[in-house]
């Protein structure tokens, strides 16, 4: 079972493979076009070159839009407003929400990966949940820039016009929401499914690469939908209907907006893909 990590993949999307397909689509209305691209916010260096499909469309765009602001997640500011978030503010911690033997648990895997215990114990579940993700995929060769912030820097440097369609604080908030109320049974899961991150992470990969929103779907998001439909709806379809007005407008301009956002948000029936494909839009691989 992987469902919460699963979950914080979709914020990691989150080795050599097979360039047919494309996970960038063309969407038209009949007038106006934009591109939309999903990617995987954590790579190796491996994964690179990316799929030539996105600097193609890169070039063609003439603005660029991602989740939330790149850039201001590296600004103090925003490290203190996280550091709210990330922790209780009722004067519980994990100390007094888990088991003891789940807090064991959970103190053996942090000594094994040389994490201090006192690290994580102040943390919602959901933030240990992406320090342990992220310290896995550090130790797996994967904690490198991902796709979105390739291209942020690259439209940086290149004076292209950038939009967001969330803000940085409310990106955490999705995180630290998880798992609230039920600690004990999350922490447990947390450290039986990081066991799944060597096999998870290449399939999901390579079916981000190829653009195989069925295999996306199938791997990840069927098990989340199923088993937690709390959280697919609060991470996926309530993310993905908040932005279908922008998306929308972007379709009224003339200009060419090239939006980039995790791959899992382009899966399944409540994906981009099929809400606007229902909106009568033409989505095709680019």
């Amino acid at each position: 079972m992987k469902k919460w990590t699963i979950a914080v993949l979709l914020f990691f999307f989150s080795i050599s493979f097979s360039h047919a397909g494309s996970p960038v689509w063309e969407v038209s209305n009949g007038t106006n076009t934009l591109y939309l691209g999903g990617t995987i916010h954590v790579l190796a260096q491996a994964d690179y070159p990316l799929p030539k499909v996105f600097d193609t469309a890169y070039k063609n765009a003439e603005v660029l839009v991602f989740e939330t602001d790149i850039g201001k997640m590296q600004d103090p500011e925003f490290g203190r407003q996280m550091m709210g978030q990330m922790v209780y503010s009722d004067g519980n911690t994990l100390q007094t929400l888990v088991q003891p033997s789940t807090l064991s648990a959970l103190a053996e895997f942090s000594s094994q990966r040389g994490i201090p215990i006192e690290n994580l114990i102040p943390l919602k579940p959901g933030m240990v949940m992406v320090f342990l993700t992220l310290a896995e995929l550090e130790r797996l060769g994967a904690g490198g820039a991902g796709v979105d912030e390739f291209y942020f820097k690259k439209a940086m440097q290149d004076r292209l016009p950038i939009q967001f369609f969330e803000s940085p604080i409310e990106q955490i908030k999705f995180l630290t929401d998880i798992g609230i109320g039920k600690e004990d049974e999350m922490i447990k899961y947390i450290l039986k499914d990081i066991d799944n991150l060597p096999t998870l992470l290449p399939i999901m990969k390579h079916a981000w690469r190829s653009g195989d929103n069925e295999r996306l779907y199938k791997e990840s998001l069927a098990p989340l939908k199923n088993d937690y439909p709390e959280i697919y709806h609060s991470l996926i379809v309530k993310r993905n209907l908040a932005w279908m007005p922008a998306i929308r407008q972007m379709l009224t301009t003339p200009e060419v907006e090239f939006i980039l956002v995790g791959a899992l948000h382009l899966a399944g029936d409540q994906g981009l893909i099929e809400l606007l494909r229902k909106e009568g839009i033409s989505v095709k691989k680019y």
